[in-house]
């Protein structure tokens, strides 16, 4: 089986302490779509929201459905998320954004909240998979109605 990497980027300038090199934002191996964690980071390293979870909850989603969108696939097709916060109080600036974005059934989720994100000025990473084809989520209907 083989995959297709979904863009490609450089970002050792934005976070010193990771080694240079190429780095992938996410893959599509079959119809499994595995994306690395969005951030208040646009596609292109640029920073946005400095310390607003709310804005960086919004830049997250539009990232993950652009590269959802380079696999063939959209929000709907989500199947699994986890939502890093750096502080418990922006849970209810977060979670109402990802409710209004991710279509119902929303994905499963997993909340964690942590010390730190991978730049001081980020609040918010959303990691999330997706399965396409046959085997989405949107084309599944032996779930309850």
């Amino acid at each position: 089986m083989t995959n297709r990497q979904l863009l490609r980027t450089q970002q050792a300038g934005n976070f010193p302490n990771r080694s240079t090199g190429v780095w992938a934002q996410g893959y599509r191996v079959g119809d499994l779509v595995f994306l690395q964690g969005q951030a208040g980071l646009t596609l292109d390293g640029e920073l946005v929201g400095p310390g607003d979870p709310a804005a960086q909850t919004r830049q997250a989603i539009d990232n993950i459905e652009t590269l959802l969108e380079r696999a063939g696939a959209t929000l709907a097709d989500v199947v699994k998320i986890v939502v890093y916060v750096t502080d418990y109080a922006y849970r209810p600036l977060v979670y109402p954004i990802i409710s209004a974005r991710f279509p119902d059934p929303k994905p499963c989720s997993t909340g964690l909240v942590v010390s730190g994100l991978a730049l001081p000025e980020l609040t918010v990473e959303i990691d999330a998979w997706a399965v396409v084809g046959s085997g989405s989520a949107s084309s599944d209907s032996r779930g309850p109605s």
